[in-house]
């Protein structure tokens, strides 16, 4: 139950301020007491010592009070009216100059604003626009801009090893599926062997900034234009980062909600100059924020009972949920191929992989039909599967994956090499492979199906297999697909991975 220290419970009673509110509401948080009065409010910090945070003494407290009204001048200068002394008085306390020499407490005294105003209610009210989100993409990237290089930012990539070390080492002590943490250790392992010397080059080239450490959209405040608060005060190591990783934890609350305004955001964010990294980069630092406030949430869970134990449990559910989606959207990018023979299993894999990702499947059998003028169940003419119309399905995919804004997954065989030049050599292919027996069995039971989409038999396997191109792009992984949908998924992963490293 949320209670303040005997020392400090005259600040619950409305006449202790000078503005005389009508009530006065206490909140707390993990590590801070904040009592809302009136127009105003005050946040006090909890006298602890934990491992991220030392709020151990008086002095202490004031110096953090101090700096918290200076950082947060930067994003919200309006909202943040400086420090009080909080000091005996002959019915409980008072509130005084920051100077005075009787002070027991200290408080960040500040403009209260209204809760429902905060991109995160917008969000969960679905009122959140593009617009306005573009328009805070902008004044972030003018923040990054003008925010100081620390003195040391080589430091940045040590710290974010470390951070990541500690949530998975905290995540495995928690209520956590073994295999879901398994999934995204191996990426967070192959993603920093595979791009830690770009974030050392990111690092001495501008991008590690003293940011703001803590852009959740509850600290976005839109009730009078753009503010952010609850800049991290208490360990500057949590703000001088990367700005993509920064921007990331915004743009992973946003994606929780409506993936459009993650985009809008982003987008926005580079049109206004900012360079937050390529989308990998951007969706591993969101998938870290997730994997983050996970486990947050779960130690919040542990530490209250009923019905608001529940709700921070399903909270850590789906957040742990958007870390892996945003994690194979690492391994996949915006557009990945899953190509092979007829029956070799690539739209099982396709199918699943989409699942994991969030992505939306491209297939060439129902391109294919939806040029002919037929339903994708049908039985496709002999017209259908010229040259010509083969060549016409290619690149309505390529278009089509070119335009989406959203991640894309090609479902298609690509079996010659003019296929795939819609697609160029930079995407990622995943090509699937399968013993000639377990096509032609796949390829038989498939075609007794009457919902089947492809059109081919165990013939026409065969001679897609015989006619197959070998496919020389770079950015290709062989997938051995004749094993339970499952362990195809977990082959690709691997394979996947190894190339991230």
């Amino acid at each position: 139950m949320t209670s303040l220290p005997d020392t400090l419970a005259g600040l619950l009673d409305p006449a202790t301020y000078a503005h005389r509110p009508a009530t006065v509401e206490l909140r707390e948080t993990h590590i801070s007491w904040v009592l809302l009065a009136g127009e105003l409010a005050y946040k006090l910090k909890k006298p602890l010592r934990l491992p991220f945070l030392d709020y151990g003494t008086l002095e202490r407290r004031r110096e953090f009070c101090r700096q918290e009204v200076q950082l947060n001048a930067r994003l919200a200068p309006d909202v943040y009216r400086g420090v009080r002394a909080v000091v005996p008085a002959a019915d409980g306390v008072r509130l005084a100059d920051e100077d005075d020499p009787g002070a027991i407490e200290y408080a960040v005294e500040m403009r209260r604003y209204d809760d429902a105003a905060t991109l995160d209610r917008r969000l969960r009210a679905g009122t959140a626009g593009e617009a306005e989100v573009r328009e805070i993409a902008r004044r972030l990237a003018r923040f990054h801009a003008d925010a100081p290089i620390p003195p040391r930012p080589e430091r940045a990539v040590p710290a974010l090893e470390a951070m990541l070390a500690e949530n998975f080492e905290t995540l495995a002590g928690l209520d956590v599926d073994p295999a879901v943490l398994e999934d995204a250790r191996r990426l967070a392992d192959a993603f920093m062997a595979g791009r830690r010397g770009e974030l050392e080059r990111r690092a001495r080239s501008g991008a590690v900034r003293d940011g703001h450490g803590d852009l959740r959209a509850e600290h976005v405040v839109l009730e009078r234009g753009i503010e952010v608060v609850d800049c991290v005060e208490f360990d500057p190591g949590l703000r001088e980062i990367d700005v993509g990783l920064d921007l990331g934890f915004l743009a992973m609350d946003l994606e929780r909600f409506d993936p459009r305004l993650a985009r809008a955001l982003v987008g926005a964010y580079r049109d206004a100059g900012g360079d937050p990294g390529d989308d990998a980069l951007l969706a591993f630092f969101a998938a870290q924020r997730a994997l983050i406030r996970a486990k947050v949430a779960l130690m919040r869970a542990g530490q209250v009972s009923g019905a608001d134990a529940e709700r921070r449990a399903a909270d850590a559910d789906a957040l742990l949920a958007l870390g892996l989606r945003l994690g194979w959207r690492v391994r996949l990018g915006p557009v990945a191929i899953v190509c092979g023979g007829a029956a070799t299993g690539k739209s099982t894999l396709a199918a699943a992989l989409a699942e994991r990702s969030g992505a939306t499947v491209l297939s060439s059998d129902v391109v294919r039909k939806e040029l002919v003028g037929i339903a994708p169940t049908e039985r496709a003419p002999a017209s259908a599967y010229t040259p010509e119309m083969n060549r016409a399905t290619y690149v309505e995919l390529g278009r089509r994956a070119a335009t989406s804004e959203a991640p894309v997954i090609v479902d298609a065989t690509f079996r010659f090499a003019a296929d795939r030049e819609a697609f160029g050599r930079d995407a990622l292919w995943i090509e699937c492979r399968a013993p000639a027996a377990v096509v032609a069995e796949r390829a038989a039971a498939r075609a007794a199906r009457p919902d089947r989409i492809s059109d081919a038999d165990a013939e026409i396997a065969a001679r897609q297999a015989a006619e197959w191109e070998p496919l020389t792009a770079p950015a290709h992984v062989v997938v051995a697909t004749d094993r339970t949908p499952e362990m195809s998924v977990l082959a690709a992963r691997d394979a996947l991975d190894e190339r991230l490293r």
